[in-house]
């Protein structure tokens, strides 16, 4: 009887962590840019690319520079 409840716990236990890690995943292809020294004042832009590796749709709404 002992062995069917660590069984049963075993599996919920499985199924709950596979399920923790379903979703979204956003990944930077590159996460790491370094820019050429520029002047004072001049704008700089880089286009940064995220994929989704998970199994949802990955919606971003909103990007603020840290």
């Amino acid at each position: 009887m002992k062995y069917i409840k660590l069984i049963g716990l075993c599996a919920f236990l499985f199924v709950f962590a596979g399920s923790a890690l379903a979703g979204p995943r956003a990944v930077p292809v590159a996460p790491v840019f370094e820019f050429e020294p520029v002047f004072e004042g001049e704008d700089l832009t880089h286009v940064f690319i995220i994929q989704n590796q998970g199994d949802a749709p990955l919606n971003i709404t909103g990007v603020r520079p840290p």
